[in-house]
């Protein structure tokens, strides 16, 4: 059988953009994603990028995730959010010690949520041969579609008197989910709440974050790609990329779609002979086309970096910070321009453009895309003061290349 290289996976997403986007409404309505899109991920393979080839993957380098998913965007960003960010979550279950490996991808097709923020009434206490663990955890995207989950707390370690952050991997059947997720943006990501009660996770299923972070146990090690191995930290912030960007692109191209056809409400005059509105369209035509370039560089430098099995030096770990969050103000930027010229038919539930401006909004929301957190480090680097993150100042020096 022929290998499955990254353009055939782009050939893929891109001729089902066409029916995303006539699912588009459907999607919202059921506030996850429907089956048969579902089906259609699986069917075509975007979902095994990250996952490992010795259980049936295609273990393909950094960036694989955000190019699939830039395609997927233009037609529903829910879409491309549950291929890119949950479809990534093979890379992290890579990381588990070999035989929670094996039990999560003896099903070849699985799906895996995450969750680690809003931990709620949570307990985890070590008992003989692992923990037992309590708790209600926020933001488990595709959960209703997932056969295992991957959740995170504080617990307390069998070696000293201290606490750190411990990863659990738990199958359908020992978690329920919440169905809480009623939002205005990426309503299709069935972002729900997961709760685990008084659930035995046993001891090969649980892993430090230290241990998972830095891909030194032995369950990474046995397969072949830098990107099991690779400082999780100076990755993971790259993952929302490809939605945003791709959400921009869709916006545009549905805007101009409407656009070139439309008339004055009020007076029946071409809109496409405005010349404000061919202002406006070049504007954000020019964010997009600079967000395209800061996107490209980012996965660039991630993947030099991992290839040559090193950490991200300093000066490049603070552009990389600043450049995610300056890709996610010139898209949504971008696409706040296009809905606004479209007036009072921009408010409107059935147009494509107002989906993906809220759909922007929810994606610039993410964690990874708060502008302070993002900017600050290098303005603080830049002035010779330590950047208060602890990963960018424990990585190493290079260069004071800011730019």
């Amino acid at each position: 059988m022929a290998e499955v290289t990254l353009e055939v996976l782009l050939e893929r997403a891109r001729s089902l953009v066409p029916t995303l986007r006539e699912r588009a409404a459907e999607t919202e309505n059921l506030r996850q994603l429907p089956d048969e899109t579902m089906a259609d991920l699986h069917r075509l393979g975007l979902l095994k990028f990250y996952q490992p080839k010795m259980f049936g993957g295609y273990e393909m380098d950094w960036g694989a995730h955000a190019e699939i998913a830039y395609e997927l965007a233009r037609g529903c960003s829910s879409t491309a959010w549950i291929q890119c960010v949950v479809g990534a979550h093979t890379w992290m279950a890579a990381r588990l010690d070999i035989e929670a490996q094996k039990e999560i991808f003896a099903n070849p097709d699985v799906m895996i949520a995450t969750a680690f923020a809003g931990g709620r009434n949570v307990s985890s206490k070590k008992v003989e041969g692992g923990y037992l663990l309590s708790g209600e955890w926020s933001f488990a995207s595709g959960l209703t579609h997932s056969e295992w989950a991957i959740v995170g707390t504080q617990t307390e370690t069998a070696t000293r008197d201290e606490y750190e952050m411990v990863l659990f991997a738990i199958p359908e059947g020992d978690f329920e989910y919440v169905d809480n997720w009623f939002v205005s943006g990426l309503k299709g990501t069935g972002s729900m709440n997961i709760k685990v009660t008084d659930v035995f996770i046993p001891d090969h299923r649980s892993m430090p974050i230290s241990t998972f972070d830095t891909g030194t146990a032995e369950g990474a090690r046995v397969h072949s790609s830098y990107t099991y191995q690779a400082y999780m930290p100076e990755y993971f912030f790259s993952v929302p990329l490809g939605p945003i960007v791709g959400t921009a692109v869709g916006a545009m191209e549905s805007y101009l779609e409407i656009t070139k056809n439309r008339v004055g409400a009020m007076f029946g005059e071409k809109v496409a002979e405005q010349v404000p509105v061919q202002t406006r369209i070049a504007e954000s035509s020019a964010e997009i086309a600079a967000a395209k370039l800061l996107n490209k560089r980012v996965f660039e430098i991630l993947h030099a970096r991992g290839v040559e099995g090193q950490r991200i030096p300093k000066d490049e770990m603070v552009r990389l910070k600043r450049d995610c969050v300056f890709i996610g103000r010139l898209c949504s930027n971008a696409v706040t321009r296009l809905v606004k010229m479209m007036g009072a038919s921009g408010l409107s539930d059935t147009n494509p453009v107002q989906r993906f401006h809220r759909d922007m909004e929810a994606l610039t929301a993410h964690q990874s895309q708060q502008w302070e957190i993002g900017m600050t480090p290098i303005g603080r680097w830049a002035l010779g003061l330590e950047t208060g993150n602890e990963i960018i100042d424990s990585s190493p020096e290079k260069s004071s290349y800011m730019f």
